[in-house]
C-alpha cells in the first residue's frame, strides 16, 4: 500500500503547560496525513469533488488511538499513514506517530466515501476503482516538515 510520511516539528501552540503534546492534535494532524496521502496518490480532495460533484468528502465514522509515549516541544516526529482495508464504500487508515525509533501513538480510522442524496443526507458511494488502484500502490512518500512549499520526495 502507498504509504505518506509526514514530518512534524512539534511547536509551543502543540503542547499543553508540561510541554507535552496535547493528545487532540494527533487527531488534527491524522486529517493532515489523511490529505497528504491522497495527494500523494494522485488526488487531491478539491479535485475529487471537481470529479465527482455529489462528492462530500470522506467522513469518519471510527477512531481508536493508543498513546504509548509522550511527544514533546522541540520534537520532529514522523506520522505515518497509508490504507489498512477497502470495503465497498469504507476504508480504514492506519496511522502511526514515531519520534525517531519510538512509537507514539497508533490509530487506526475508518472512513465512508460519502455523497449527498436528493434532499442533501449524507450517503455512502462505491470507492472509485482508480482511487483504489492508486492507494494500493507499493511506495513510500515523504513530505519535510523544513519544506515551506510541502514538497513530497520519493
Amino acid at each position: 500500500m502507498l504509504e505518506c510520511q509526514v514530518e512534524i516539528r512539534v511547536e509551543w501552540g502543540h503542547c499543553d503547560p508540561a510541554q507535552i503534546v496535547y493528545n487532540p492534535n494527533f487527531f488534527d494532524w491524522m486529517e493532515h496525513g489523511l490529505s497528504r496521502l491522497f495527494e500523494a496518490g494522485g488526488f487531491g480532495f478539491g479535485a475529487l469533488i471537481d470529479r465527482q460533484p455529489e462528492l462530500r468528502g470522506t467522513p469518519l465514522v471510527r477512531s481508536e488511538a493508543n498513546f504509548v509515549a509522550p511527544a514533546r516541544l522541540g520534537d520532529v516526529i514522523t506520522l505515518s499513514s497509508t490504507v489498512s482495508r477497502w470495503g465497498g464504500s469504507s476504508f480504514d487508515v492506519t496511522h502511526e506517530f514515531r519520534c525517531g525509533d519510538v512509537k507514539l501513538v497508533s490509530a487506526v480510522q475508518t472512513r465512508v466515501w460519502a455523497g449527498a442524496d436528493e434532499a442533501g443526507a449524507l450517503k455512502a458511494l462505491p470507492i472509485p476503482e482508480d482511487v483504489r488502484t492508486a492507494l494500493s500502490e507499493t511506495r513510500s512518500v515523504r513530505y519535510h516538515a523544513a519544506c515551506d512549499d510541502g514538497r513530497a520526495t520519493d
